[in-house]
């Protein structure tokens, strides 16, 4: 077009008019306006077009052509973008490249396996977010210092390709989209983006309600459990404090009054402690101290953790059936006699619903009049929304006994994979522990005492401890 414009060219000579353009618009004012004006003549061979013809203007074919020139191309879109769609309905891996953990079935490159040589870094990393309290740029670092190849040198590397950058170099926007990516835990998730339109290169976010999102598509990498800890820990996750201590009760202490986090002393040559949070910022009138030894919450977790560890060892069945009867568990043949009524209900349910039909059928054949038709749908309508309701508790209580079921079992598998333990750490913490309620201090005959109440992960609170001090 500069040439154009500059005089340099006298003809422009194309196959047909597609090749021109295909934006009706743009091609029309090309052919009639720009060419004209600068003396250029116009030849499309295939279409039988040529502007030194008379009469040229008077071609209704020609913004036709040109119409059905931009129709194709958007059609053609239209059809790719539903093909896609269709795909990701049916669970099948629409990206370029696979997530790094996974690789592209040989088989069947739309299906996803776990790629073993990549597999345990991801698993690492959530561990690490969950277990260690590391965040993006303690992740990124690490991972750097062990010289682990980045996704991007990985795929590099297993192409043959080179790679020129450095290839450990990990970065905290990296590690971020990994621990926010859920096809760690085996879901697709399609549909998140696209193009405007096909003559733009704009990409557009589509709102979450249009994504296509399919769970236990594929196998994962990790557990809903490990997922929800990294999540957790992230958005409760503390720095290091002014004397370099690392404070392993991070996000765990929680005050009994105003709900907020204690927080660690930052003082050198002082034993640690802890105090609220809120009383730290605005003083006693809206919270009081809860002063707390960094030592004595210390010995009190560290005990209490060994005791569980203890009797679970000792016998595994007993510490079970205490904890459901803590809980509130039922027995199992109770459970099954809740199913059976559950079952008897359902069965009068859909009698109730039979009988209303009937009853339907005797009005429109005149067999009773509308006033007892009314009178008597009334009281199956009645009944059936008491049989529903009690259906409706029935089935919140078994989910419940279910739900309480699994979290025993969930918690004394997790005690089980612990060996006896002499030291706390924040790993061993945030495995085991949801948060640990402080009190204020008391005085007593005694000196001083607190009560501090520790809530494991699945199973909450067993009882409450007292700290004398």
């Amino acid at each position: 077009m500069s040439d154009i414009h500059d005089g340099a060219v006298n003809m422009v000579l194309v196959k047909d008019l597609s090749r021109l353009g295909r934006n009706y618009l743009e091609t029309g004012k090309l052919i009639e306006d720009v060419f004209p004006e600068l003396g250029v003549r116009f030849v499309a061979l295939g279409d039988d077009v040529d502007t030194n013809r008379e009469n040229l203007d008077l071609d209704l074919m020609l913004p036709m052509k040109n119409i059905f020139n931009q129709y194709y191309p958007a059609d053609c879109s239209r059809k790719t973008r539903q093909a896609l769609k269709t795909k990701a309905a049916r669970g099948e891996f629409i990206g370029s490249q696979a997530p790094y953990g996974y690789k592209k079935s040989k088989a069947d490159k739309h299906v996803l396996e776990i790629d073993e040589n990549t597999a345990p870094t991801v698993r690492w990393i959530f561990e690490s977010a969950a277990y260690q309290g590391y965040g993006f740029n303690k992740i990124a670092r690490v991972l750097s210092e062990k010289q682990v190849l980045t996704p991007t040198a990985y795929t590099a590397k297993c192409k043959e390709r080179e790679f020129p950058r450095n290839p450990y170099d990990w970065n905290l926007v990296t590690i971020k989209r990994m621990l926010e990516n859920t096809t760690y835990l085996g879901t697709l998730v399609s549909g998140k983006r696209r193009k405007l339109s096909f003559k733009s290169k704009r990409i557009t976010r589509m709102p979450e309600e249009k994504w296509i999102v399919i769970e236990n598509n594929f196998p994962a990498l990790i557990d809903e459990r490990l997922w929800d800890d990294a999540h957790n820990k992230l958005s409760t996750r503390k720095r290091e404090s002014k004397t370099g201590a690392v404070n392993i009760f991070a996000g765990l202490l929680r005050c009994d009054r105003c709900g907020y986090s204690l927080t660690a002393s930052n003082e050198r040559n002082v034993p640690p402690y802890f105090t609220c949070n809120t009383y730290r910022k605005k003083g006693k009138e809206t919270c009081s101290a809860h002063y707390l030894h960094y030592e004595d919450i210390y010995r009190v977790v560290l005990a209490d953790i060994r005791e569980k560890i203890s009797t679970i060892r000792k016998n595994e069945a007993e510490f079970e059936r205490d904890i459901r009867k803590k809980l509130g568990a039922i027995a199992d043949s109770k459970t099954a006699a809740l199913q059976d009524e559950r079952e008897k209900l359902q069965t009068h349910a859909k009698e109730l619903d039979r009988r209303f039909d009937i009853l339907y059928e005797d009005r429109l054949s005149g067999l009773i009049t509308d006033i007892k038709f009314k009178d008597l749908s009334a009281k199956i309508e009645t009944e059936l929304e008491k049989t529903n309701k009690k259906l409706t508790e029935l089935g919140a209580e078994i989910d419940n006994q279910s739900h309480t079921e699994t979290n025993v079992t969930s918690f004394t598998q997790l005690i089980s994979e612990i060996s006896q333990i002499d030291t706390l750490d924040r790993e061993i913490l945030n495995r085991l522990i949801d948060k640990i309620v402080v009190s204020d201090r008391q005085r007593t005959n005694l000196g001083f005492t607190q009560n501090i109440t520790i809530y494991y992960r699945f199973l909450g609170y067993f009882e409450v401890n007292s700290v004398a001090n």
